[in-house]
C-alpha cells in the first residue's frame, strides 16, 4: 500500500490550523468556563439562597431597573420579574456559549486559508529551487542556479548547491581526464612493444643484437607498464587505508632525506633538512605520509639546476604541523601551478627525464593530505624555486 504523500507546503497548513485550533479553543473554554463559573449563579444566589434579606435586594434592584426602563420608555412601562432575570441571563449566556462556538469555527476557518496561502508564497522559492534542481544532470553541471531574492537561508541554499555544482563539474573533468590519460599511458607502451617486435619479425636474418635491443625495449615498456598499473593500485588502496597510525613526521623527513640522498648526491643537489628534534606524532597512515612527502621532496630535486638546494623543516604551532619544501630550481608559472595535481601531467619542457615518472605523484601526494584532514600549498617563481607546504593537524 502506497503512504499518502504530503507536501511541505500543507505539511506547514496543517500545523498552523493545529496550532490555531489547539490556542483558540484554550481561549473558548477558558471564557466559557468563567462564564459558567460567575454569572448563571447570579440569579440563584439572589433569589434563593439569602432569605428576605436577599429578595428585598433583588426587589429594590427591579425597582431601579424599572424606575430607569420608565424614564427611557415613558409611555410603556415593563415589570421585570426574578424569574425573567433568570430566564434572560440563562439565555445570554447560552447565546454567549454558541457566539463562541461558531466565532472558533469561523477562526480556524479562516485560519486555515490564510495558513494555506501564506505557506504557499514563503515555499514557492523553494520549489523554483525544485524545479531548477530537476532540469540539471551530468551534461549541463555548469547551468548554475540563479541567486535572487533577500538574503535569506533559500538564498544561502542555492549558493551552496551551486558550489557543489561547481565542484561535482571539477570532480567529473578530473575523472574523464584521467581516464583519457590512463588509456593513452598504457596504450603507448603496448605500441612500442608491438611495433618492435613487428619490426623484428620483418628481418630475415635477425642478429643476437637485434633481439637484444628489442628484448630491452620491451623490458622497459614492461616495467614502465607495472609501474603505473602499481601507481593506480596505489590510488585504489588509498581510498580505504586504515588511518588509526601514530605517524612521527620528523622521522618521516629524516627516512626521506636518507632515501633520496644517492639521487641528490648524483644531481649534485645539497639536502637539508631542519626539525625540533622531538617526535611530532599525528594521526594517519604512515606509508601515505611517507609517499606524500617523498614525491614533492623527489620533484624538488628532479626540476632543480646544477649544484642547487632543496630545504626541508617542520614547523609546529598548537594544533598543527607544517612541512616545508623549498627548492632552487627552475620554478614554475602560475598556469602551470594550477595543474601540477593533475593525473598524468608532466613539465616536459624542463628537459628532465620526464619518462621516468607518470605525473601522478603530486596527484597522490594532495590526495593523502587531504585524506589526513590537511592542506597543500605551492609557491613559485620561474628561475628562482618552490616551495610546498604541507599542514596537517596534529590531534590525535
Amino acid at each position: 500500500m502506497n503512504k499518502i504523500k504530503i507536501t511541505l507546503k500543507w505539511r506547514f497548513t496543517l500545523l498552523t490550523i493545529f496550532l490555531i485550533v489547539l490556542s483558540s479553543v484554550a481561549i473558548t473554554l477558558a471564557i466559557n468556563i468563567d462564564i459558567g463559573r460567575n454569572i448563571p449563579m447570579a440569579p440563584s444566589t439572589i433569589a434563593g439562597e439569602s432569605g428576605d434579606f436577599a429578595i428585598s435586594i433583588f426587589d429594590e434592584a427591579l425597582t431601579e431597573i424599572q424606575n430607569q426602563s420608565s424614564s427611557i420608555h415613558s409611555n410603556e412601562a415593563k415589570v421585570i420579574s426574578p424569574g425573567q432575570f433568570e430566564i434572560a441571563m440563562t439565555t445570554a449566556v447560552s447565546n454567549i456559549y454558541t457566539t463562541s462556538i461558531i466565532t472558533l469555527i469561523i477562526i480556524i476557518f479562516l485560519g486555515g486559508i490564510s495558513a494555506y496561502f501564506v505557506a504557499g508564497r514563503a515555499l514557492s522559492p523553494i520549489k523554483d529551487l525544485s524545479d531548477n534542481v530537476k532540469s540539471i544532470n551530468e551534461n549541463n553541471l555548469l547551468s548554475h542556479l540563479e541567486v535572487e531574492g533577500p538574503q535569506d537561508e533559500i538564498k544561502e541554499l542555492t549558493i551552496s548547491f551551486n558550489q557543489m555544482l561547481a565542484k561535482l563539474n571539477h570532480a567529473f573533468t578530473s575523472q574523464k581526464r584521467f581516464n583519457a590519460s590512463i588509456a593513452h599511458e598504457l596504450k603507448t607502451p603496448l605500441t612500442v612493444m608491438k611495433t618492435n617486435i613487428d619490426v623484428l619479425n620483418e628481418y630475415e636474418e635477425k642478429t643476437v643484437e637485434m633481439y637484444q635491443e628489442t628484448i630491452e625495449i620491451v623490458r622497459e615498456s614492461v616495467y614502465k607498464l607495472n609501474s603505473m598499473i602499481e601507481t593506480m593500485l596505489d590510488l585504489v588502496r588509498q581510498e580505504n587505508a586504515p588511518l588509526d597510525d601514530e605517524v612521527d613526521i620528523n622521522q618521516i623527513i629524516e627516512d626521506v632525506v636518507e632515501d633520496l640522498m644517492v639521487i641528490a648526491k648524483e644531481k649534485d643537489i645539497t639536502l637539508d633538512y631542519h626539525t625540533s628534534g622531538r617526535h611530532s606524532l599525528i594521526k594517519g597512515n604512515e606509508i601515505l605520509l611517507y609517499r606524500a612527502i617523498y614525491n614533492v621532496v623527489e620533484n624538488g630535486i628532479k626540476y632543480n639546476f646544477p649544484c642547487g638546494q632543496v630545504d626541508i623543516r617542520s614547523i609546529e604551532t598548537k594544533d598543527i604541523i607544517e612541512i616545508q619544501i623549498q627548492d632552487t630550481g627552475k620554478g614554475m608559472r602560475e598556469e602551470e601551478m594550477n595543474r601540477i595535481f593533475e593525473p598524468f601531467y608532466r613539465m616536459d619542457k624542463f628537459n628532465v627525464d620526464t619518462n621516468s615518472g607518470l605525473g601522478l605523484g603530486l596527484s597522490l601526494t594532495q590526495s593523502t593530505v587531504a585524506i589526513h584532514g590537511g592542506e597543500i600549498r605551492v609557491e613559485s617563481r620561474v628561475n628562482e624555486g618552490t616551495r610546498v607546504s604541507i599542514r596537517l593537524p596534529m590531534h590525535l
